[in-house]
């Protein structure tokens, strides 16, 4: 009590209580009357961990094994609908009526079938030489020589050598005196494989399996009138009902061949499926009920699911879910006319694609290992000293300003005009690079109570459609020694203070880019209920820790965490 009626005294010895905060244009009054002057309050904290979340809503979806000192290891699985590309398909050219009129059978056989998951790719080229930046020895410079052949790329590219390979064609003589390049095959196309953490030559094993589970669109405890949720716990082992693929593989960032290698397209993990699984599920299904619509089809093929295991070391992928596809290949025979005008049955190939662009597919959650000891006394102590945020299976903080009421109405009757109100992150370098943490590019800050987005970041026109939310910020800043992500939120507290809007408890969780659109899509946390996340803290493989807003260490007693306003007092 003493505490508090100090803190009351000492805000209101700077003030007169009959007048109130104002937002009164300044051209309006003399400049002299007006003071720049700063304050800091307090802010405490709370931790909410995520233990099941919702997963179904994210065109993003991970898969493979993360790895995290501070919060444990955590393995993802896809769980996914595959759809026809067209329903009622012909396979060859005749329907299957027709081969019965015709009395003649096509013969269609699977040869092939392949799983395709995009990679997240870029080929920028900021100089425009040839070739991309990823390995462009200088991106801001045309003429640099990334292979040191002595040709520079844009040359290279220009004489359609490779600007990566002092030797294009390998016959011994360096491009920079090769007169002749023996190449028989154009160049492959080069691609920045993005999304990828951990050890990109680890290898591991894939399991792909045939799911004897239906995913449905709308929940019937809902009445059908609100989209099915999918979560995190979803249990695989319990629908499994055959076995497509089960080896161990390693990643390859080439370009992809496909239809007997005359079509190239860009890097995915490529898996080979039973090809008499699909003879047998597709193929030979031509002309059934079962291909005449998307209900009958999705009923019938049910589900899959993509599942990981036994990594060399970790790695964790962030994967094109949306352009995934499986690419059945087939060989049929057809009746064609020769030369001497005989007819002739020849056997031709052709390609069928199931895709899960407007599928429904999610992410399981596992965790492998436990997270590190250190962990629970973040969360769970009363003394504030750190704040641990992470994607996935992690925790978001919950942030309450003035928990004092009698402060908060003290600073209402206060005669200032708020010109900038900030949240201030600062990164806990020591304990980051002790547990090697990977830092996400954004925070995000909310309401904790509805989850939507708090009014700066609403209200902020600096949007792009490649950086947005400038003003609002929350974007990971270095400098110096110091990281840090600063938080506007000038808006929400001139609501507070000049509208009398509720003084809410703010959620901060960690995501990756976010869109340019005012919305941010949540995802439902399951226990407990009704609680909700932005979706790109469920996707985002990264985790860090804070200085909190009761340090113990007096190193950090400069960058704990409090609200910050910055005023304009009028005499």
């Amino acid at each position: 009590m003493t505490k508090k009626i100090l803190q009351i005294a000492l805000v209101l010895a700077v003030v007169s209580c009959d007048k109130k905060f104002n937002e009164v244009g300044q051209s309006i009054l003399p400049t002299d009357l007006y003071k720049a002057k700063s304050v800091s309050y307090p802010v405490t904290i709370s931790h909410a961990s995520i233990d099941v979340v919702q997963t179904n809503n994210a065109s993003v979806l991970q898969l493979g094994e993360r790895e995290d000192k501070l919060f444990g290891n955590t393995s993802a699985a896809i769980v996914s609908q595959l759809n026809l590309t067209s329903y009622s398909p012909t396979f060859g050219t005749l329907t299957s009526v027709q081969e019965n009129e015709s009395n003649f059978n096509e013969l269609e056989t699977v040869s092939n079938a392949w799983l395709e998951i995009p990679f997240f790719t870029s080929q920028t080229d900021s100089d425009g030489d040839g070739l991309i930046d990823e390995f462009d020895v200088d991106d801001n410079d045309v003429n640099s020589d990334s292979d040191g052949d002595g040709v520079s790329d844009i040359t290279e590219r220009n004489n359609g050598t490779n600007p990566m390979i002092p030797d294009t064609d390998g016959d011994g003589i360096l491009d920079d005196v090769d007169e002749t390049n023996n190449l028989t095959t154009p160049l492959p196309k080069l691609y920045a494989i993005d999304s990828l953490f951990g050890d990109r030559e680890a290898t591991f094993n894939v399991s792909v399996s045939k799911l004897n589970y239906f995913l449905r669109q709308l929940d019937p405890e809902k009445n059908f009138e609100q989209s099915q949720a999918y979560y995190s716990d979803f249990q695989i082992n319990s629908y499994k009902e055959e076995t497509l693929f089960n080896q161990a593989i390693q990643l390859d960032f080439d370009e992809v061949a496909i239809v007997t290698d005359t079509i190239k397209i860009a890097p995915r993990m490529r898996i080979a499926l039973d090809p008499d699984f699909f003879q047998q599920t597709l193929i030979n299904k031509e002309g059934s009920s079962e291909l005449s619509s998307i209900e009958n089809w999705q009923d019938y093929f049910r589900s899959i699911a993509i599942e990981t295991s036994n990594f060399s070391t970790p790695l964790l992928m962030l994967l094109d879910v949306t352009n995934m596809l499986v690419r059945v290949e087939y060989d049929y025979q057809t009746k064609e006319t020769n030369d001497a005008g005989a007819e002739v049955i020849v056997t031709k190939n052709n390609q069928f694609l199931l895709n899960a662009a407007a599928a429904i597919k999610f992410n399981t959650l596992l965790q492998s290992t436990p997270p590190d000891a250190i962990l629970n006394d973040i969360v769970s102590t009363s003394q504030q000293e750190h704040i641990a945020l992470s994607g996935g299976l992690g925790s978001v903080a919950i942030l309450n300003l003035f928990e004092d009421n009698e402060v908060l109405e003290a600073l209402k009757g206060q005669p200032w005009l708020l010109n900038e109100a900030n949240l201030t992150l600062y990164v806990n370098q020591q304990e980051t690079d002790f547990y090697n943490s990977s830092l996400p590019q954004r925070l995000y800050l909310s309401n904790a109570d509805n989850a939507a987005p708090i009014i700066d970041f609403t209200q902020d026109a600096s949007a792009t459609s490649t950086l947005s939310r400038l003003v609002y910020g929350g974007y990971l800043v270095e400098e110096e020694e110091k990281q840090y992500y600063k938080i506007r939120i000038t808006d929400h507290l001139r609501n507070i203070i000049s509208n009398d809007s509720t003084n809410v408890p703010l959620q901060l969780s960690l995501s990756n880019v976010f869109s340019s659109q005012t919305a941010v899509q949540l995802a439902n946390v399951k226990d407990p209920e009704g609680d909700k996340i932005p979706v790109g803290t469920v996707v985002s493989p990264k985790s860090a820790v804070f200085v909190g807003p009761n340090p113990s260490d007096p190193d950090l007693a400069d960058l704990k965490l409090q609200l910050e306003l910055f005023y304009t007092e009028i005499d």
